[in-house]
């Protein structure tokens, strides 16, 4: 029998070896992520790129957490859809509450951001998610429906969205773009963009298709209005690999400091993202639209796990937790690097100020 002040004695330096760092315990890998890696996970090819298993893992699933959708509308009847609203939305085209869906372009960004999981084709990177979908236009330019956008933003706040995903920016090169030329030919979003950001809404918009290496007006537009940046994420098209950045993907550019990298597909037959169409088959998409409803689905994932967090908040934390290992760190191309769900989701966030 050992003789109790040995057993102390043993107790305490093992304590004290421990507690300098000498003897380590190492990590047990969460094994949960598996439960989730189902073949509608795995058939959604950015999820796994950005490890959305480790963040369902601990909790984050978009649960209570409001996206508002500023696109082409919603085929809300589908059952991709069922209980994924969390308010009718409101169409500018037909002037009505509730939206339907003539392009499809919506509802294929609304499978990307929070399709059920429901062991059906794909889901969606946040599928517990509500949406409130906006319409506006359909196929021109966003700068016709200035209005329209203006108001679908505000509605969405109201209505208890801090998210928006916007699928769509103008043909206008960053570069060229200053408040007063912004000003003239979209005021009234300006307007609403200022007071919202202040008020802490977080925008989502895509960088571009036209593999070029600035990015298009919305997405550059803090780096002519500083202001806007703590409200502010643009988001660059990876191929579905995340190995390079895809054949149309304009670059982070100018807006490196608040750009992302995420999987958005890539042209040819089987290379998109997975979603579903308007009229409920599985389609293919590719571009930069569907990696912006990525992320914009990845942060309201991310405030299901840290409801402690304010939207931008979350939105800093997903910025800073991103890999910039690689070919990531040329920020020209991949701004704050590939969005890591796993990094985001295990290394809590640290004081951050309102």
């Amino acid at each position: 029998m050992s003789h109790p002040l040995s057993a102390l004695r043993t107790l305490a330096l093992t304590s004290a070896s421990l507690l300098a760092g000498c003897l380590t315990i190492p990590a047990q890998p969460d094994m949960r992520t598996t439960v989730f890696e189902t073949p509608e996970y795995r058939a959604q090819q950015g999820l796994a790129i950005v490890k959305a298993s480790a963040l369902y893992a601990r909790g984050g699933t978009g649960r209570n957490v409001t996206v508002a959708l500023i696109d082409s509308g919603l085929n809300s009847r589908l059952t991709e859809f069922e209980g994924r609203l969390g308010d009718p939305g409101f169409d500018h085209v037909e002037n009505r509450p509730g939206t339907l869906d003539r392009v499809g372009h919506g509802t294929q960004m609304a499978g990307i951001l929070a399709a059920n999981k429901d062991d059906q084709g794909m889901h969606g990177i946040a599928f517990e998610a509500r949406l409130i979908p906006f319409r506006f236009g359909d196929d021109n330019e966003p700068f016709f429906f200035d209005s329209e956008i203006a108001q679908s933003w505000q509605g969405g706040f109201d209505k208890g969205a801090r998210l928006f995903n916007n699928s769509w920016a103008n043909a206008i090169p960053a570069t060229e773009i200053t408040e007063a030329r912004y000003n003239q030919v979209m005021p009234d979003s300006l307007a609403a963009a200022r007071k919202l950001v202040k008020d802490g809404a977080v925008f989502v918009f895509p960088t571009g298709n036209e593999l070029k290496r600035e990015p298009l007006a919305e997405p550059g537009l803090p780096a002519a209005l500083p202001e806007l940046e703590k409200g502010w994420i643009a988001v660059v098209a990876l191929k579905n690999d995340g190995s390079t950045i895809n054949g149309k993907s304009n670059y982070c550019g100018v807006a490196a400091a608040w750009c992302i990298a995420v999987p958005g597909g890539d042209a040819g037959p089987q290379a998109g993202l997975l979603t579903v169409g308007k009229d409920g088959r599985y389609v293919q998409t590719a571009g930069t639209s569907p990696a912006a409803a990525l992320v914009s689905g990845a942060l309201a994932a991310l405030q299901s796990l840290y409801p402690q967090l304010n939207a931008q908040q979350v939105r800093e934390h997903l910025l800073a937790t991103a890999n910039r290992t690689g070919i990531y760190a040329n920020s020209e191309a991949y701004g704050r690097g590939l969005m890591d769900l796993e990094a985001a989701s295990r290394r809590a966030p640290g004081p951050l100020a309102d």
